[in-house]
């Protein structure tokens, strides 16, 4: 297990992803892996050029818990001018309890030059319920809480220690082994203040497309009640990559 570690917290330094689908003890046991990569290059009229790309690990002992690790990172420059840079490391532990109950613990450090976040780090825990029914997908709702610590790139805002709720629901359903749609999206106010909140949501398709190579097609819709100074509370994107599975 430690080698497992030492290499999760090596390879998180290098390549990056964001996954949205939620992972249930047993579902793949022992060592798994996933990459995802896609890039934008213009010429001529438009001159522009975007990158993201990413790795998890995971591991499943395939009874009473699993623990995974991802990186996501996005560039991007329009006619030579930076439009886009930020990144996200997220590393998570899940462990069964009872009746479909699990606790799970995390951390999470990310950055964004142009929401003027320079370092955003959390570290949590809670609870999650799992709902399962095959015909209709697998349906998860979470509780719990997170300490928040924000360094802005701005000398107009002040640092951030927080503590926030984070409620979340999950959902994923396979049409086929080759096809499959997730959903996610959280909740967080602060605990003394619920006007300042993080709403998060995400929906991703993924197709299989040739052996463990796959096409996914993601939507983000994020909103900030409190961003910092001169930042927009709303922010929007979709995205089309590739996914390896090995």
């Amino acid at each position: 297990m430690k080698y497992f570690v030492i290499l999760l917290l090596s390879v998180l330094n290098v390549y990056a992803l964001v996954s949205i689908s939620p992972v249930e003890i047993g579902d793949n046991p022992g060592f798994s892996g996933v990459l995802k990569g896609a890039f934008d290059t213009k010429r001529g009229n438009t001159d522009s050029d975007n990158y993201t790309g990413g790795v998890k690990l995971s591991y499943d002992n395939n009874q009473s818990y699993l623990m995974w690790g991802e990186f996501n990172f996005t560039y991007g420059e329009a006619s030579g001018v930076k439009n886009a840079n930020n990144t996200f490391t997220h590393l998570r532990y899940i462990h069964a309890i009872e009746h479909n109950w699990d606790w799970e613990a995390f951390v999470q450090s990310q950055g964004n030059e142009f929401t003027m976040v320079d370092e955003r780090l959390l570290a949590g825990a809670g609870l999650r319920l799992h709902l399962n029914k095959e015909r209709y997908g697998d349906l998860y709702f979470g509780f719990g809480g997170f300490y928040e610590y924000i360094n802005y790139t701005t000398s107009v805002d002040e640092r951030e220690n927080n503590l926030r709720s984070n409620t979340y629901i999950a959902y994923k359903k396979e049409f086929t082994k080759d096809s499959k749609l997730s959903y996610v999206a959280y909740y967080q106010p602060k605990f003394t203040d619920i006007s300042d909140y993080i709403i998060s949501n995400a929906v991703e398709l993924t197709i299989l497309i040739y052996e463990k190579l796959y096409i996914n097609f993601t939507i983000n819709y994020n909103k900030d009640a409190k961003p910092a100074i001169g930042v927009k509370r709303v922010d929007f994107s979709q995205h089309t990559g590739f996914i390896y599975k090995f």
